[in-house]
């Protein structure tokens, strides 16, 4: 599957803060590794294909969060053995700023 993919990807062990699509409360998820142009949340509460987010996340070395707008890509309700249960998310909006330090991050 990696070779499918348009971002390289990067382990990452932060907690990501999220909204719904009605800004109703927020959710936290780990996450599981990071890229330009998405994430792996691992989470045993999952959202389905397609439902959006705005979400926070903090990167090694920036005091600054990462803000964006997300969507469900995929969901992993049975995780196999040595996997984790989790959603896909891809990257539909941020700041120039926080695209820049995500790519350094993870080509770094």
């Amino acid at each position: 599957m990696s070779e499918l993919r348009r971002h390289k990807r990067k382990p990452l062990d932060v907690e990501f803060r999220c909204r719904d699509d009605a800004g109703l409360g927020q959710l936290q998820f780990g996450s599981g590794d990071v890229s330009a142009g998405g994430a792996f949340l691992r989470s045993d509460l999952l959202l389905e294909q397609g439902d959006r987010l705005w979400l926070e996340f903090g990167l090694p070395g920036r005091d600054r969060p990462i803000r964006a707008e997300a969507r469900v890509v995929w969901v992993r309700r049975f995780p196999g053995e040595r996997q984790d249960g989790g959603m896909g998310i891809e990257f539909l909006g941020m700041t120039d700023e926080d695209r820049r330090a995500l790519s350094e991050f993870t080509e770094g």
